[in-house]
């Protein structure tokens, strides 16, 4: 923590320095500390990582983690009478340990878990392989070509280590250590449906779309998929104002 205060004040020294000598050279452009600001941003969101890679779980404290999220969440056990949700669970979980069959970390034990909530048009991928997939989302896709690169994109979030990131993240961020993981759950599925950056979502697209694929499904499943949703993330349009792109 003293090192990190020590370079980030190091950098904010640098940085006006910098913007005095450009002032007194009467420089054309205005000079601003907003370039100062996101430096130290960037810094800092690059050393919050470090931490994550010194505490880096293993595959078997993963699973672990998983088990007790998914029994916090009330997902396990899931037991009911409903036999039509037991058979769309079956399903769930049949076509996603095809998906996971060329997964990078096979020591994960995936499960997959079927939310009946038509309020639910979402998937989310927690810690460990528990990957959750709502009704509203499935009432949504329309072949399990496109189902598949929905759960592909879920399990590579899991196997590209974000969703164990994600958690050790906010861990971290809650001066929490893995044994706060009971004070943490009650977060809720919330926490991993908040979303990843950009760059974790397009590894998710790219190695999802190869675990679809490498199954026997269709790539254009994923194209299907991704309109779809698209369409639904976009606002609803109102007379005289255009969607925005």
């Amino acid at each position: 923590m003293i090192r990190r205060r020590i370079l980030i004040l190091v950098l904010l020294m640098a940085g006006v320095a910098g913007i005095w000598t450009l002032q007194h050279k009467q420089a054309s452009t205005e000079v601003t500390p907003r370039p100062l600001l996101y430096l130290v941003a960037d810094t800092q969101r690059e050393l919050e990582r470090i931490p994550l890679e010194l505490t880096r779980v293993s595959v078997e404290e993963e699973n672990e983690i998983g088990e007790t999220l998914a029994r916090s969440f009330g997902l396990i056990p899931a037991n009911t009478k409903d036999q039509e949700i037991n058979r769309i669970r079956e399903y769930v979980n049949e076509v996603g340990q095809r998906v996971t069959s060329s997964v990078q970390r096979p020591g994960i034990h995936y499960r997959f878990h079927y939310n009946p909530s038509e309020g639910f048009v979402n998937a989310v991928a927690l810690p460990g392989g528990q990957i959750v997939i709502g009704r509203g989302l499935l009432q949504l896709l329309e072949s399990e070509d496109e189902f598949a690169s929905v759960l592909g994109h879920e399990v590579a979030h899991v196997d590209r280590r974000h969703s164990i990131g994600r958690l050790q993240y906010e861990l971290q961020t809650r001066k929490l250590g893995l044994g706060g993981l009971y004070r943490l759950a009650s977060v809720g599925v919330a926490l991993f449906q908040a979303g990843y950056t950009k760059e974790q979502e397009f590894e998710a697209d790219r190695e999802g779309l190869r675990l679809a694929v490498t199954a026997g499904y269709s790539s254009g499943g994923a194209l299907e998929a991704m309109k779809r949703l698209d369409r639904l993330s976009r606002p609803a349009s109102t007379p005289g104002v255009s969607p925005v792109e």
